[in-house]
């Protein structure tokens, strides 16, 4: 059992590491140096909202669902445990596909915006 916490945890760290490790900051949008719109300032601030809430859900999400596969494994093979169990896993992967598409939708139009 220790060994799964484990494994659960180093890829919580992992994943979380991973989603955060390109985020802008946010200090940099507002240099005094640079010759910025603006009104670009509070889209790019925006964008930068958006796409950070949107990780957060996704690693809520994943730490959902790793938290209902080991609400399963120590079930107990007891029907309402395992039913309660399921539940999470479903709306967990619900939940991570939606994050994941979200962020694939503002992505593609931020990149569409940037080229046109």
């Amino acid at each position: 059992m220790k060994k799964y916490l484990l494994i659960s945890f180093w890829l919580i760290i992992n994943f979380i590491n991973k989603v955060f490790a390109e985020a802008p900051k946010l200090l940099e949008l507002w240099l005094p140096w640079e010759d910025v719109d603006p009104e670009n300032v509070a889209a790019e601030i925006g964008w930068w909202l958006i796409t950070t809430f949107i990780k957060y859900i996704a690693v809520i999400a994943v730490i959902a669902l790793m938290l209902s596969w080991i609400m399963y494994l120590i079930s107990g093979w007891e029907e309402e445990k395992i039913k309660k169990a399921k539940n999470w896993i479903l709306w967990s992967v619900v939940w991570v596909l939606l994050s994941i598409s979200a962020w694939w939708i503002i992505n593609l139009i931020n990149n569409l915006k940037i080229n046109n």
